[in-house]
């Protein structure tokens, strides 16, 4: 197979309803774009399409409309500006994820600089199946991790100390009524607890710390003609292991998925717990 030909098999192009009209899809990192990048792409746009762009679910920019003439001259001036082509057919494809720390309150961990790593290591990378991953910074999962094939979103899993004031900060703040305040102390419900880790970043006087914190880990979930919801198998790795995990999940699912079949339906067909005993043959040890 030549550049050429490599080129379009891994990146390829998305026919139109219009005979010889095509769309290219550009990928980010976490759905960032430079202003830079921004205007290359609407020069790009208006130049070889119609000057529309198109964000896609996948935090990819579709640039419509080129005409087949033009797709060789696009791809060189894509791969010149420093562009990253989106991923197709059985590869992993682009890494979503919400902007996690570095921008929402809410955020627990760095998924941005998880996503420019995994992007680096793993897009493109060839798989049985397509293979999807997202990543949110809190259980919130603005990412839908849950219905990507690997999927992780940040958690804190939080306990209590001595010295609280019965302020019931705590307590207000939880939505799901996981922390209350007895005997002068506050209880944790981990069954409601869901890791969101407001009640510690809302003491006042730090009863409630951090005893875990990092990423719940979901494997298996898609969408498409038959949903399936991805099976929580971590509650907490910490997040600078979790490519490790990552690695751990795929190395098992090349292992034992038949050809074009994604990782929720190697679960279906073998069981979850075969699924993780496997994983945890090669999981770091905890």
């Amino acid at each position: 197979m030549n550049d050429k030909q490599d080129l379009i098999e891994q990146h390829g192009y998305i026919k139109q309803q219009e005979d010889g009209r095509f769309a290219i899809r550009v990928r980010t990192i976490a759905g960032s774009l430079t202003s830079a990048q921004l205007h290359n792409l609407a020069d790009l746009s208006d130049r070889y399409g119609n000057g529309q762009v198109h964000i896609t679910t996948r935090q990819s920019v579709e640039l419509h409309w080129i005409p087949e003439k033009n797709l060789d001259s696009i791809f060189q001036e894509i791969n010149e500006l420093g562009l990253l082509l989106a991923v197709r057919g059985p590869r992993i494809l682009t890494v979503i994820a919400c902007p996690g720390i570095k921008l929402c309150k809410k955020g627990i961990c760095n998924t941005v600089n998880l996503a420019a790593q995994l992007d680096a290591l793993m897009v493109g990378r060839n798989q049985p199946s397509k293979t999807k991953i997202a990543l949110s910074g809190c259980p919130n999962s603005c990412a839908k991790p849950q219905i990507n094939d690997i999927g992780l979103h940040g958690v804190v899993i939080p306990t209590a100390d001595s010295g609280c004031i019965g302020c019931k900060a705590c307590e207000n703040v939880c939505k799901l009524k996981a922390v209350l305040i007895q005997d002068g102390k506050p209880c944790i419900a981990v069954e409601k607890c869901i890791g969101c880790g407001l009640c510690v970043k809302i003491c006042p006087n730090h009863v409630l710390r951090i005893h875990k914190q990092g990423y719940s880990l979901y494997v298996g979930g898609k969408i498409g003609r038959k949903p399936i919801l991805g099976n929580k198998i971590f509650t907490v790795i910490p997040e600078q292991e979790a490519i490790s995990y990552i690695e751990s999940v795929l190395q098992v699912y090349n292992q034992l998925a038949y050809k074009n079949e994604r990782i929720g339906d190697v679960i279906n067909r073998i069981g979850l717990s075969r699924f993780l005993q496997e994983i945890l043959h090669h999981v770091p040890e905890c």
